[in-house]
């Protein structure tokens, strides 16, 4: 590209209030310049800063909004390529998919890297899970290796196999899913010297390894075999033992709230959601429906009868993100979220702000913290010189209420903006 065309493509945004992801107050009457997909500069609109702009440079006022970074899902499942397409019209630019096809996932992952109309994909795949167990309940195999291997030399085998595929991080299941099961029969679960043996391996390979464990035994499980996420929040009061040594390497911690919330009280968590006219909004009509239906809820009745001793489990799920972001374990937000694609991460946050951490505290967990579990935030998760131009423009204050990132006035990948909700 030329010289000329650099400077004819540089973009000024100017008088936002900007909030860098990085925790620190936000920065009032701003200049964000972006050029070629990145970012410039960041800082104050002074008259130095409007004087020293390119020759070209197209300045938009952007006066009574606010900036954010692109938001970073830490943990969510993609049905379908239209699912990809409502989370970026959400304001999500980058994603870390669950993903069962290990080859089908890096073609996905490589493709949306110059895809203007979904995030960039990150992919864990595959996801190892015992024969019968969680994951493998119509969900399909790897056409690639095996995900439901049963010794530990077949488990080696297959994180070698993922990453020769392009694989950069595994999902394992440690869950007989009683929590929400009972009184159903347990799930069989994944014998620990598999678990081992795949996250060992992993790691030998230089890949990251998520872990499916809300129940605390299994948790601190994947911890001891050097899990680098855990995948959800967990149910039991995490011991002082524990959360030391997830600070210490450190172990990511992803709460996904929202899904817990949801199976705990479906019609309640559905009304509450779609009672904010801008989630409504943006909620097909016939989807809000099927939501909103007694089927709906009844489903979830039917498969995870174990309503009552989930919600006991609330308090300590709440409790446990207080605690863990206080001492400094790294808390990124992550939705997990089949239902409401992309809107969900404005649920989650709001149930971290509810939790007990500020709204400044919970966009900084969606961008910054969510960037570095993938190992991104050299590139992307705040907004600084160099740094990839994901960002969103907000036409409400969401330190002043978190919910207010569903006022999104654009939303911008690589310096491109997206197409609008």
């Amino acid at each position: 590209m030329s010289t000329a065309a650099v400077l004819a493509a540089t973009i000024a945004f100017r008088g936002a209030t900007l909030i860098d992801g990085t925790g620190v107050p936000a920065v009032r009457d701003s200049l964000l310049v972006i050029s070629d997909g990145r970012i410039v500069s960041v800082g104050q609109a002074t008259p130095e800063a409007l004087r020293a702009l390119p020759p070209g440079t197209k300045v938009e006022a952007v006066s009574g909004k606010w900036i954010v970074p692109g938001f970073v899902d830490a943990h969510v499942h993609a049905d379908s390529d239209e699912d990809l397409k409502t989370m970026l019209r959400w304001g999500l630019t980058s994603v870390r998919v669950m993903a069962e096809d290990s080859a089908a996932a890096v073609k996905l992952a490589y493709s949306s890297k110059t895809r203007g109309d979904i995030p960039e994909v990150f992919p864990a795949a595959p996801i190892f899970t015992a024969k019968g167990g969680w994951w493998d309940q119509g969900e399909p195999p790897d056409a690639s290796l095996d995900r439901f291997a049963d010794n530990p030399e077949r488990a080696r085998a297959s994180v070698r196999r993922a990453r020769v595929l392009g694989s950069a991080e595994i999902k394992l299941m440690l869950d007989d899913m009683r929590w929400c099961r009972d009184p159903l029969s347990p799930l069989p679960r994944m014998k620990p010297d598999v678990a081992r043996a795949l996250i060992e391996e992993a790691r030998n390979e230089g890949l990251r390894v998520s872990v499916h464990a809300p129940g605390l035994s299994d948790a601190k499980e994947a911890i001891a075999d050097g899990a680098t996420a855990l995948a959800h929040g967990v149910l039991d009061p995490i011991d002082d033992g524990t959360l030391a040594v997830m600070k210490s390497r450190p172990v990511f911690y992803i709460p996904t709230m929202d899904i817990f919330e949801l199976l705990a009280d479906p019609k309640g968590f559905v009304e509450t959601v779609l009672s904010d006219p801008r989630a409504a909004a943006g909620v097909p009509a016939e989807t809000a429906a099927s939501y909103r239906s007694a089927a709906y809820a009844e489903r979830y009745a039917k498969s995870y009868p174990n309503v009552e001793s989930l919600k006991k489990k609330l308090p300590a799920l709440r409790e446990n993100i207080k605690r863990l972001h206080a001492a400094g374990v790294p808390v990124a937000l992550g939705t997990d979220m089949w239902a409401f694609p992309g809107l969900g991460v404005s649920i989650e946050m709001d149930l971290y702000v509810r939790a007990g951490l500020t709204p400044l505290e919970v966009l900084r967990a969606a961008t910054l913290t969510s960037a570095r579990s993938l190992d991104l935030d050299k590139d992307r998760g705040t907004l600084a010189a160099g740094k990839r131009a994901d960002f969103l423009i907000l036409d409400a204050d969401p330190i002043a209420d978190v919910r207010n990132v569903r006022a999104l006035s654009a939303v911008y990948k690589a310096g491109v903006r997206a197409v609008p909700r």
